[in-house]
């Protein structure tokens, strides 16, 4: 551990970015009970408290900057500087122009308790008071901040790669204290659940039981329950390609197992097939040396997915008239289409609010979902938040210009793992597969920040691998 410490070349000005991220992730708390409240005198929390971690968080993270960019001349582009002081801006204006109250004519899509309203329009009463301006703006600020530092500053001083290994560590530790917490808090759901699966309760369908009994802990709701247990699970495949053990697949198997009790479906799912590509990957990397028992291996895959087609295919091509209990059993289990559904009415909320000239910036960074929850509650009559779509999410805070930015990013972002490929092929995989599982889940759900996790890796292997072609030529 020693060593590692002393590899990692920790500074005083690290302490600086430290002691910033504490005051940023508090002021994250502060910033989602006022994004959760239209009226400013229902949150608990006073803005006064919340001014202070805003003020040392611009103190610590601008002295940070300044002392690694300007003091010890750490490599510098404008550009990339540029470019996100740019799009803050942007989303600054934006929360600026937005009127304190406004109303919206919205039309009627959901409605259970009276479905002769669907179709109808209403008009909804918006708020946006000055107190969430103030939240949201310096919360941009925060979090641009943090991204730059994140990949253009920190990661170019990162040269072991026991550092990466480390966090997945750290990340494993937090999941037993969160998997420890919900067991003795959601005990009740445990014993619910075992017993629906044990066949001893024949009241309740399996949609119901994953309504009343899916599993959390501390403040993660279900789906976030689950994106955390994934996290852990990619985190096993990562720590697998740079230091091989064992232990790390039965790991991955507990975390998946944990992950099934939050009943987050579309992450089961993407977790599957991620899990199957990375297990098909290292069967090619590792042909040449098993090749006998890899042949086997791919014979035995390929009937489990001819099998698999057939029994989910057929059900659904003969709309159950064929294995009738199987088509039943995957309807509950999707919850027949009303999870999209509910979805799309939330996206289409967004469409409503973005009229009126708002598509080019948008409606501004964190107002969004403040005031969608109006709009929810009128249209669907019971509150529903957030906007579940990290792409929809983007466009209606931060319009046309955000999204345009944000798919430079990606692409820049595809160039670097191109590039630190050819120098940690099995690391780069592991940490791009943690990456596309999460991007490819950012299109119905606001997680596009886990994507980040798995970009620090790979920018990290980028930057040295830059500074070694540097040095060679």
């Amino acid at each position: 551990m020693k060593k590692f410490i002393e590899s990692l070349h920790l500074r005083l000005s690290d302490l600086l970015l430290l002691i910033g991220f504490i005051a940023f992730a508090i002021f994250l708390i502060f910033g989602q009970e006022f994004m959760q409240h239209p009226n400013p005198n229902e949150v608990a929390l006073p803005l006064w408290a919340a001014i202070p971690c805003f003020i040392v968080m611009i103190g610590c993270w601008g002295a940070y900057l300044y002392i690694e960019l300007y003091v010890r001349k750490l490599e510098f582009n404008p550009y990339i500087a540029i470019s996100f002081a740019a799009i803050m801006m942007v989303n600054i204006i934006a929360i600026f122009i937005q009127p304190a109250q406004s109303s919206e004519v919205v039309t009627i899509r959901m409605d259970n308790a009276d479905p002769s309203r669907v179709g109808t329009l209403e008009t909804v009463l918006l708020s946006v008071s000055n107190y969430h301006k103030f939240i949201f703006i310096a919360e941009l600020i925060g979090v641009a901040m943090f991204m730059y530092i994140a990949f253009f500053v920190f990661s170019k001083r990162i040269k072991n790669i026991m550092f990466i290994e480390f966090l997945g560590y750290a990340l494993f530790i937090l999941l037993g204290v969160i998997y420890v917490y919900s067991y003795i808090t959601e005990y009740e759901s445990y014993a619910a659940i075992f017993k629906f699966f044990l066949g001893q309760d024949k009241e309740h369908t399996f949609s119901q039981i994953s309504d009343m009994y899916a599993v959390k802990s501390f403040i993660l709701h279900k789906n976030a329950f689950g994106m955390v247990s994934m996290l852990g699970i990619i985190f096993c495949f990562i720590n697998q390609s740079i230091r091989p053990r064992k232990w790390y697949y039965p790991l991955a198997a507990y975390f998946f197992i944990s992950m099934i009790f939050s009943f987050c479906k579309t992450g089961i799912l993407i977790t599957i097939i991620v899990c199957f590509i990375y297990f098909i990957y290292r069967l090619i990397v590792t042909y040449k040396d098993h090749q006998k028992r890899n042949k086997i291996t791919f014979i035995v895959l390929g009937v489990l997915l001819i099998l698999g087609a057939f029994f989910v295919g057929i059900p659904y091509i003969t709309k159950g008239k064929v294995f009738g209990k199987i088509y039943e059993l995957i309807s509950s289990i999707t919850g027949g289409g009303k999870t999209l559904e509910t979805r799309t009415y939330i996206w289409d909320n967004c469409y409503q609010l973005l009229q009126n000239g708002w598509w080019l910036i948008g409606r501004g960074f964190g107002t969004i979902n403040l005031q969608l929850m109006p709009l929810n509650t009128v249209t669907h009559n019971e509150p529903l938040f957030p906007t579940h779509s990290a792409w929809i999410n983007m466009v209606a805070e931060g319009g046309i210009l955000t999204l345009l930015a944000y798919i430079a990013f990606l692409v820049y972002v595809s160039y670097v793992i191109y590039k630190s490929f050819k120098k940690s092929p099995n690391f780069v995989f592991a940490v791009t597969l943690g990456a596309l599982c999460f991007f490819i889940y950012s299109f119905i759900e606001t997680i596009q920040y886990l994507l980040y996790v798995f970009l620090f890796p790979i920018f990290v292997i980028y930057f040295n691998y830059q500074e070694q072609e540097q040095k060679q030529n």
